[in-house]
């Protein structure tokens, strides 16, 4: 990190109610990498209309190809599920016009999901719920949501093509 630089990390959900909170200081750049989609589509519209610069990852769940990591601006990702829930979102709750670009540098992967494989403990009961986050009243298992594993050398990589996004804008270049 750059000597003058600073990086302030918040432990808390970002939602609606502690936007204002959170984006009070309006940072240089947001890294958003939120799973939510009611919430990420809620920021992505906060910081374009606050003209805060933000880079948004997409999905880089159920996939195991890093190289088909990409960076485009959000209304030009392809192939990406969670891509596309999130500007159909923007577009209905948000007053978001996708047809061309909207400013908002996704890092998304070209790579179709993969359909996940029952863990061995599984086998007789079905898919079973697996919750990192365990029960925190935000994101939990209760309904047995499909939560798409992930490789950390794939998300790895689009939290590396994201901050590279974010130099490479601070310095001067074209993201």
């Amino acid at each position: 990190m750059h000597p003058t630089g600073k990086v302030e990390a918040a432990c808390e959900f970002y939602n609606e109610q502690s936007s204002e909170k959170l984006l009070a200081t309006k940072p240089d750049f947001v890294i958003d990498a939120i799973d939510n989609l009611t919430a990420k589509a809620h920021l992505v519209a906060t910081c374009v209309a606050a003209g805060i610069p933000i880079v948004s990852s997409m999905g880089a769940a159920a996939r195991m190809d890093p190289t088909q990591i990409e960076v485009a601006d959000l209304a030009e990702t392809q192939k990406d599920p969670f891509a596309r829930a999130l500007r159909k979102i923007l577009r209905q709750k948000h007053g978001f016009e996708l047809d061309t670009k909207i400013g908002v540098p996704a890092v998304f992967s070209r790579e179709e999901p993969l359909e996940p494989i029952a863990p061995s403990y599984d086998e007789d009961t079905g898919f079973v719920c697996v919750c990192p986050g365990g029960k925190n009243g935000l994101n939990d298992c209760d309904k047995k949501a499909r939560i798409d594993g992930t490789a950390s050398f794939v998300t790895g990589a689009f939290g590396l093509a994201a901050a590279s996004v974010v130099v490479r804008t601070l310095v001067g270049e074209r993201a």
